[in-house]
C-alpha cells in the first residue's frame, strides 16, 4: 500500500507530511493549497492550525505575500 494514501496517525504526523510536502514542491503555500494535500480534507480551520504551529517552530515562515513557505 502506498504511504501517500494512508491517513497520519497523529496530528504531529499530519504536520509532518505537509512540511515534507512544502519541501518538495517549493513555492508559496496558503491554506488552499496545504488541504490539497491532507488524505482526508481537514477543516479548514485545522490546515490553518497546521500552518501556524509549523511557523512558530520555524519549520515555516511568512512570505511577504502573506503565503508560507519552507525553511531550507
Amino acid at each position: 500500500m502506498n504511504d501517500d494514501l494512508t491517513p497520519p496517525a497523529s496530528a504531529i504526523e499530519r504536520r509532518q507530511r505537509l512540511l515534507e510536502i512544502m519541501r518538495k514542491d517549493g513555492g508559496t503555500w496558503d491554506w488552499n493549497r496545504a488541504r490539497e494535500t491532507y488524505v482526508v480534507r481537514p477543516d479548514p480551520r485545522t490546515v490553518r492550525r497546521d500552518l501556524q504551529l509549523l511557523s512558530k517552530a520555524r519549520q515555516i515562515f511568512r512570505a511577504e505575500d502573506g503565503g508560507y513557505q519552507a525553511v531550507g
